[in-house]
């Protein structure tokens, strides 16, 4: 995960939720006679949700307990049953808490217009919104990394769209358009922030924020109302990126597969059956909850035999997350060539996203496995930076022909773009929408 940023984000309100009553911190029954509590009892509640937030931060929403959590805030566990039932319910607190902030700085959000000064409300709220996800980056990556937290996730926020869509002074897409489009442009934003982190970590100085949150307001704005080279087309504030290399470990485990996973080989039937249950097993329990001994288990073969082949389950979830990404990156290459004849271009392009979409929803689970595992341990935290600096390199190369605007940066968003494709089933809309925001947004059409 990305260092914090320093940020001048509001503190967040005392956590709300089901122990709120008229807008009180409230204990839970029956810790209490007179369960209503005063500013120290608030001041307790939000000590265990700051000292969460950072335990989510450290080990990851599944791996951390509640004794870490106590120990954090320096509380009992008596104390933490007071104000939270569980682990999920503190979860939930954040959420709303991000939720509330969110909607906050919406309400602080000036009319979004097609000119300058709507362009410049625009980067104003994007500065507020990547400060809160900078402060509650565990929250934004468990929505990435949990299906069942990211219907948390859709719940809490289910107010934001028609709230940005409220501020909207002018739009040519009607609702049933619209509401995809801004959906799809705040999951992007965040996925954006996220891979923006991790490319921070493999080359520190080569995506100033103040550059990013650039990019992303230009590519906002023009998805919204066009191209305008006044207003949300930018020149570079930089050099182009450093190149993030792979290791030669890594750059082996890309490389195409040979016969030694061939099923058909009869050496390899151990191996080729831990590959073939592994993938499962790391996505049903977690990257950090799998034991050796439910691979061999689930593959039916003996620690002798796995050892043969992996020197511990992060050889295997490596190989297994290649794979993954092999299978997407091979879809990456096929990107059609746009800039051509416009009307055969756009149904190209469509056709792409649905056939790139098919192989992300594919594999997204065992991504999203190897993800979760990398925002908790630096190593492989940075065998992540260099797949994620390929994909932006090819979409830079990609979107240059346009010839305008910061390309390397509005690479990021792009690559930010496709990977949230992936995270969850979507709708014909939703591809629409993907369409959309890749024409008007990313190639200024």
């Amino acid at each position: 995960m990305a260092a914090p940023r320093t940020t001048t984000a509001r503190e967040p309100a005392p956590a709300g939720g089901d122990h709120r009553r008229g807008g009180a911190v409230v204990r839970r029954a029956p810790f209490s006679d007179n369960p209503k509590v005063g500013a120290r009892g608030q001041r307790t509640q939000q000590r265990i949700l700051d000292a969460a937030l950072r335990a989510f931060g450290e080990e990851g929403y599944h791996r951390c307990s509640i004794d870490r959590i106590t120990k954090l805030s320096g509380c009992s566990r008596v104390s933490f049953y007071q104000y939270f039932a569980s682990k999920e319910d503190v979860f939930r607190h954040l959420a709303e808490q991000v939720s509330r902030q969110v909607s906050a700085s919406i309400d602080a959000l000036d009319p979004l217009t097609a000119d300058v000064t709507g362009w410049s409300a625009l980067r104003a709220w994007v500065g507020r919104y990547a400060e809160i996800h900078a402060r509650y980056e565990p929250v934004f990556h468990a929505y990435e990394t949990d299906e069942m937290l990211a219907t948390v996730a859709m719940r809490t926020g289910a107010d934001v769209i028609p709230r940005i869509r409220s501020r909207l002074a002018t739009t040519t897409l009607p609702p049933r358009d619209l509401d995809p489009v801004i959906r799809l442009l705040l999951e992007s934003i965040n996925h954006t922030l996220g891979d923006a982190g991790v490319l921070r970590s493999g080359a520190p100085d080569s995506y100033p924020h103040d550059r990013v949150e650039g990019a992303i307001t230009d590519v906002v704005h023009r998805t919204l109302f066009g191209t305008s080279t006044d207003v949300n087309v930018h020149a570079p504030a930089g050099p182009s990126p450093h190149e993030i290399p792979f290791s030669d470990a890594m750059r082996e485990m890309l490389q195409p597969d040979d016969d030694q996973t061939d099923p058909n080989a009869s050496s390899k039937r151990a191996l080729t059956a831990i590959l073939a249950s592994g993938r499962d097993v790391f996505v049903s329990r977690g990257y950090h909850n799998t034991r050796v001994d439910d691979l061999v288990a689930a593959a039916g073969v003996s620690h002798g035999a796995f050892y043969r082949y992996f020197s511990n389950k992060g050889e295997l979830a490596r190989i297994l997350t290649a794979h993954a990404m092999r299978q997407v990156g091979s879809t990456v290459l096929d990107l059609p060539n746009v800039f051509g004849d416009r009307s055969s271009g756009r149904g190209a392009l469509r056709r792409w996203l649905r056939r790139y979409y098919d192989a992300a929803v594919n594999e997204a689970a065992m991504m999203r496995v190897w993800i979760d595992a990398a925002l908790q341990d630096p190593v492989l935290r940075a065998e992540y930076a260099p797949p994620l600096d390929w994909g932006r390199r090819r979409m830079a190369r990609y979107l240059r022909p346009r010839d305008f605007g910061d390309v390397d940066m509005d690479a990021v968003f792009m690559i930010g773009l496709l990977g949230v494709l992936g995270t969850r089933q979507r709708t014909a809309a939703e591809l629409d929408a993907a369409a959309h925001v890749i024409e008007r947004g990313l190639l200024g059409r």
